[in-house]
């Protein structure tokens, strides 16, 4: 999929009457206007809106208390009060899907009054031991939603995430992951066991600069301006090796020592990694950043051991490049897929290596509010049903369909999401689904118990705006404790509240936790 701007011309952003205030430490009015419109010009550096707010919600008690006891509230107050509330964290109640949507359209004006809430439907499931899925059979609401909705349309009765934490004939695979023992140095790769982590590696900061953008190299500059901003990975190509042999790793250490000797935001061109690359693709072509992010990581794996590789027989050879890179000691995860056979009850394994995560966009939820990255890791983590039949390996006994439950039985230093926004098939289309990136995630849920290192922060996003066949790319960097909108050889530094309001990332970088 290759996706990028058409033309080599900066965005002209319309002025509006709703406009950020410039910050403190500028001394004129930023040129990029954020706001949360999905519907982005196919060039615009606007990263989400400011049209309503989204700023720290700080309603007491007492204040929802009232407006539930208040005889003349209208739907207009109802609507605003929900839709502040629903933002707040910690969503720990369940209201019944139907009666959901039903509420959704009736507080848009455009539908029925839902009557009182059907949470009877999920207690009856729950009772007969049936398995309760997320955004089909209910939705998530924090405990101030849920008072304020019993409160005014009765129903219920009350049901918590608490709830379903419990053992039954269901859940036997969660069980038995549970009491999984801590996987073994040969079902894990035996070589993760030397990878360091990333508080071990020595770091090189670059100068901030901007890279200047030609034609159509904005997908190339975004990703670019990413892997610059991991210091490890610059220490590594700036004092680790000198061959010019090496022709990818060679060209990118270039750009890194002519960042490393301008001046701040000064404006440099990857012309040596350009010429490289034009070997293997049509540059100059529109191509999707998340492919070459990969396509760069895999020449920089292959580099970095070819030249050093023994004469090896074929079979040799494909070993021999399984052999750990500092690539893998940056970017290396690992997948283990669990399926618990029924008949006897031994668990197959099967493990699988990641430099990325690929997450569905799941559809609007309640509310039409944002999704969180934890919730999009929710959905590709969640437990499936695997259709077309399964064999049994230890015991030969066929399945028609089967669960499957995903691990994560390594965990990178470095972790890369990228959301699946864009679709080729049944209709060729961009998901603009708003998603909000978490300063800060842990994803101890998504892991074998074992692995307790599991905490990240946001390092980079690559946003993309416009439509699936034109658009820009622009990244936000984390560099020297602040975060940068790098729009080619443009650059802006951005506030954390800035940070929190941008909601159509395509990509998203984090790095572990050094606490």
């Amino acid at each position: 999929m290759f996706i990028c701007c058409k033309s080599n011309k900066k965005p002209k952003v319309v002025q509006t009457q709703t406009q950020i205030p410039p910050l403190q430490a500028q001394t004129k009015q930023s040129k990029y206007q954020i706001r949360t419109s999905n519907d982005q010009d196919q060039h615009s550096t606007n990263l989400t809106n400011m049209e309503g707010t989204n700023d720290k919600i700080n309603l007491s008690l007492q204040e929802i208390e009232k407006f539930i006891l208040h005889d003349k509230k209208t739907l207009e107050q109802e609507r605003e009060l929900v839709t502040k509330l629903i933002e707040l964290p910690e969503k720990t109640h369940l209201i019944e899907f139907n009666w959901a949507i039903a509420y959704t359209n009736y507080i848009k004006e455009v539908g029925l009054h839902p009557g009182e809430i059907t949470n009877k439907i999920l207690y009856d499931k729950y009772k007969g031991k049936e398995e309760l899925v997320l955004d089909k059979d209910y939705v998530l609401v924090n405990d101030q939603v849920w008072n304020v909705l019993i409160n005014i349309y009765k129903g219920g009765p009350m049901i918590t995430i608490n709830d379903l934490d419990r053992k039954s004939e269901n859940n036997i695979l969660d069980q038995s992951l549970k009491v999984f023992a801590s996987p073994s140095m040969n079902d894990l790769d035996k070589k993760q066991g030397k990878i360091r982590n990333i508080k071990q590696m020595p770091i090189k900061e670059l100068q901030i600069v901007g890279l200047e953008n030609e034609i159509y190299f904005c997908y190339l500059n975004s990703v670019l301006q990413c892997l610059m901003g991991i210091p490890q990975l610059n220490y590594h190509f700036l004092y680790t090796y000198q061959s010019e042999y090496k022709l990818f790793s060679y060209a990118y250490a270039l750009l890194l020592r002519k960042a490393s000797k301008v001046h701040y935001k000064a404006r440099i061109v990857a012309k040596e990694l350009i010429k490289v690359l034009q070997k293997h693709f049509s540059i100059y072509e529109m191509h999707d950043s998340s492919e070459l992010l990969l396509f760069i990581l895999d020449k920089f794996k292959e580099e970095l051991f070819i030249n050093n590789a023994p004469q090896l027989n074929q079979p040799q050879q494909q070993q021999f490049k399984q052999s750990l890179t500092f690539i893998d000691e940056l970017f290396h995860g690992q997948l283990t897929s669990f399926i618990k056979c029924s008949n006897c009850d031994k668990i197959s394994q099967h493990q699988d290596p990641f430099y990325d995560l690929s997450l569905p966009l799941v559809g609007k939820n309640f509310m039409q509010r944002k999704l969180s990255i934890q919730e999009c890791l929710s959905n590709y983590f969640k437990e499936e049903m695997i259709e077309g039949g399964w064999t049994c390996s230890f015991c030969n006994q066929k399945f028609r369909s089967i669960k499957r439950r995903v691990k994560i039985t390594f965990t990178p230093n470095i972790l890369v999401l990228q959301l699946k926004r864009f679709q080729s098939y049944p209709l060729k289309k961009k998901i603009k689904e708003p998603v909000n990136a978490d300063m800060e995630l842990n994803i101890k849920n998504f892991c074998v118990p074992e692995i307790i290192d599991t905490k990240y922060e946001l390092q980079a996003m690559i946003v993309h705006s416009g439509t699936i066949d034109q658009g820009h790319y622009v990244a936000v960097v984390k560099r020297n404790q602040n975060f940068y909108l790098f729009n080619d050889d443009e650059i802006e530094r951005l506030s954390l509240n800035q940070i929190n309001r941008i909601d159509s990332a395509y990509l998203f970088m984090y790095r572990r936790k050094s606490d």
